[in-house]
């Protein structure tokens, strides 16, 4: 499977761009293939409501992105264009981005385009040509452009949820560092949270591509984890839920860490927002399952029709004290039940899992189990187990 640590290895974005303005060609005139083009991005993400999977993002939806290219001779900033066709491990420490510094790419109905004076036009820039820079200005020390090394680096959206940490300029030197912070905000376990207010955050990189590889591809890959709810009756009672609820501290930002030959990915325990997320809060009948019909269980379906977004830390789920609470009618008495995560359940970026609340005889049971059906990535278990994949715990 291709894990989030591996999309930084994946291919890219892509975007259909015509031809720059005219004024634009200060110096000689390029040919298409001259000019930095996205194509039509080809990615698996959800809509707003989430219940539905489409394979592309729709029209008005915007990315950024950072290139790189060049170094600068150590101890300086003058741009060292010999060492422009380095591999990006040799030179991310020295290279600024001099291609692209938060550009933003926007989907069109037939395409993208992207202004690179940051308007609202289609106005591309240029790969690195003998004699020319990605502006199309005059540069006699640029040699051997067509050897040169790119890398790009893609954060979905554009606005709202990221931040470049490093670099700070399009100036200054360094791979980069970004930080991803989800949206809510609270203090007391009384916070209404909101399930909608999360963005399906993404990231792509294309390491050491040229000029003569074409367009650029991403392929992006999820960061946050996605929890759906269902209930499910197995019992010969009658079982009616009122509502179910997931509550706790949980982790509010994900710092990402590309300056190294693998990327690390940390959550700071001080940055945390603390609420209840409310899945489902009406009267859901749930009888036994027909025997005559051959039924073994009735079942709710994913309540709400969608998956909330969540950051998943690493070994500790969602945050700290996480729980699930449903509150139902079975039999003809009203009660709860509420559990926390056990930690032999360690969710993972970019997978879909279903919490299967099984009331089976007279209790529940919790099953987490992997959406192999409607998965942004293949879901696994940590242990190399396949048989494991499922998590059950009562």
């Amino acid at each position: 499977m291709i894990s989030l640590r591996h999309l930084l290895y994946g291919g890219a974005f892509l975007v259909a761009c015509v031809a720059c303005r005219e004024e634009n060609l200060v110096g000689s005139v390029p040919k298409m293939s001259d000019l930095i083009l996205f194509d039509t991005p080809s990615l698996s993400v959800e809509t707003v409501s989430r219940s539905t999977l489409i394979n592309a993002l729709v029209p008005g939806d915007a990315f950024g992105v950072l290139g790189y290219c060049v170094p600068y001779t150590v101890g300086t900033s003058d741009p060292n264009y010999l060492s422009a066709s380095s591999v990006w491990s040799l030179k991310r420490n020295q290279c600024p981005p001099d291609v692209f510094f938060k550009q933003k790419v926007v989907v069109g109905v037939n395409g993208c385009t992207y202004d690179r004076d940051g308007g609202m036009d289609n106005n591309p820039k240029f790969w690195y040509r003998d004699g020319y820079d990605t502006n199309n200005n005059p540069v006699g020390a640029i040699t051997g452009a067509d050897q040169y090394r790119y890398s790009f680096i893609a954060y979905y959206p554009y606005e709202g949820a990221f931040t470049i940490d490093q670099p700070l300029t399009e100036t200054t030197a360094g791979a980069p560092k970004l930080t991803f912070t989800m949206p809510q905000s609270g203090s007391a376990l009384t916070h209404p949270l909101s399930l909608s207010a999360t963005p399906d955050a993404m990231l792509a990189v294309l390491y050491n591509s040229r000029k003569s590889d074409g367009n650029l591809h991403f392929n992006f890959n999820h960061i946050l984890t996605g929890l759906g709810f269902e209930v499910n009756n197995f019992s010969e009672f009658d079982l009616t839920v009122h509502s179910v609820t997931l509550s706790g501290s949980f982790y509010k930002t994900v710092k990402i860490d590309l300056t190294k030959d693998v990327v690390s990915y940390t959550f700071p325990e001080n940055d945390r927002y603390v609420g209840t997320y409310t899945i489902f809060d009406e009267d859901l009948p749930l009888p036994p399952p027909d025997v005559e019909k051959n039924e073994t269980v009735t079942s709710s379906g994913l309540l709400g029709g969608e998956h909330l977004l969540l950051i998943s830390g690493t070994g500790t789920s969602f945050g700290e004290d996480v729980k699930v609470r449903i509150d139902y009618t079975f039999n003809g008495r009203t009660t709860f039940y509420e559990t926390q995560r056990p930690g032999t359940f360690t969710p993972r970026p970019g997978i879909k899992y279903t919490a299967q609340l099984n009331f089976v005889g007279d209790a529940f049971i919790l099953e987490f189990v992997v959406d192999n059906q409607g998965q942004w990535e293949d879901g696994e278990a940590d242990d190399g187990d396949e048989t494991n994949d499922d998590v059950v715990f009562e």
